[in-house]
């Protein structure tokens, strides 16, 4: 009897996407654009980290990086001061609003979780743990079970940037 994955695959991108669609609803207070959240996440984990750190980091372009910062700093959420060292190079910063939208976007993650995951039993939530592992495993190696969101934010930047390469930058 031949299995049939494509039910299962397609109920977890369905899963995938409704997660994602629900979290952007109740982000949607934060006043943050969702590409801006692992620039965010990143400053947040790296306080004084420079605009080239982030863009090599999360894969993406220095380009993106400078106009995303420009923007954030503009609404009062980061702030830019020069490197006394290097005056070429801007370190950034947080400012207490900033560090407070990325606590409420953890906030507000676990809370789509909790959501998601609710009528779960520990003991299934256990084995729906293990399965997503050893998934993870078959296609990645165990290497792919290490990483973090803001890691998976840069993977995925960077599979983006080599299909990019690969179609002379065509996204289609």
């Amino acid at each position: 009897m031949e299995k049939n994955f494509k039910e299962i695959a397609n109920l977890f991108e369905n899963a995938h996407i409704f997660r994602k669609f629900y979290a952007r609803k109740e982000f949607k207070e934060l006043q943050v654009k969702p590409k801006q959240f692992p620039i965010l996440n990143y400053i947040y984990n790296n306080p004084g980290c420079t605009q080239v750190e982030i863009a090599s980091e999360l894969y993406i372009s220095p380009a993106s990086v400078a106009i995303s910062t420009k923007r954030l700093q503009k609404s009062g959420i980061l702030e830019k001061e020069v490197d006394e060292n290097s005056l070429r190079t801007n370190r950034v910063t947080l400012t207490d609003l900033g560090k407070s939208i990325v606590e409420r976007s953890r906030i507000l993650m676990r809370n789509t979780d909790a959501v998601m995951f609710t009528d779960f039993t520990d003991e299934e939530l256990e084995t729906l743990r293990c399965y997503l592992k050893r998934m993870v495993r078959n296609l990645a190696g165990e290497e792919g079970e290490n990483l973090t969101p803001l890691t998976r934010t840069a993977f995925k930047n960077k599979i983006k940037m080599e299909e990019e390469s690969e179609n002379g930058g065509d996204t289609i």
